[in-house]
């Protein structure tokens, strides 16, 4: 009787360092911005490419998280961005869009973005954003179109996690929405765009 008492004694005094260890060990961080929310948390700069227009854009993001998960987080978005043409199409007889001198594209949206990180330092996310696009498109012999209409985006990201920031590829797609003419310089709004991304929500 006592061998079995001392037998179990031991087996409970030798359970007591293993459940310490693992009490002992780190939790899981949650990630954490390095910036106040006042500060811009993403920046992403690339171009889009429509109707043989290359734009060069930069946007700046503000992000505040709603749901944070150990790895996963769903954020509310301010981006506001600015766009200038830069390769210009080439001119056809008879159609007088495509005879463009200058070309600038300017947002300011607000959308909702899900971000993960992985235990990899794979960072992956994607978002969605609207508001209001300022565009003007000057044309050789026909007047400057200058005009106020809205535009919807997507964009998917993915990249490399590091401790405090994630940087990679993003891709986008907006879609402008909202003009009731088909003014000259609307082809030339939104459209598929690529570029580099910087987050440190």
């Amino acid at each position: 009787m006592h061998r079995k008492l001392l037998a179990l004694l031991t087996l409970t005094l030798g359970l007591v360092p293993t459940a310490q260890a693992q009490t002992d060990a780190p939790p899981v961080r949650e990630h954490r911005s390095p910036t106040t929310s006042l500060l811009p948390r993403g920046v992403w700069l690339g171009a889009s490419l429509r109707e043989d227009l290359i734009t060069p854009r930069l946007k700046v993001q503000w992000q505040w998280t709603f749901f944070q998960d150990r790895k996963d987080a769903f954020v509310f978005l301010l981006e506001g961005g600015l766009g200038w043409g830069l390769a210009m199409p080439d001119p056809v007889t008879g159609k007088p869009e495509t005879k463009l001198g200058s070309y600038y594209e300017h947002t300011g949206q607000v959308g909702i973005g899900y971000r993960n990180h992985l235990p990899n330092s794979v960072h992956w996310g994607f978002q969605v954003t609207g508001g209001p696009v300022f565009y003007g498109a000057h044309f050789d012999g026909s007047p400057a179109d200058k005009n106020v209409a809205g535009i919807v985006e997507g964009r998917i990201q993915v990249g490399y996690q590091f401790e405090k920031m994630a940087v990679g590829l993003a891709a986008s797609y907006g879609e402008p929405f909202g003009l009731k003419r088909r003014y000259l310089g609307r082809g030339y709004v939104g459209g598929p765009a690529l570029g580099l991304f910087v987050d440190w929500r």
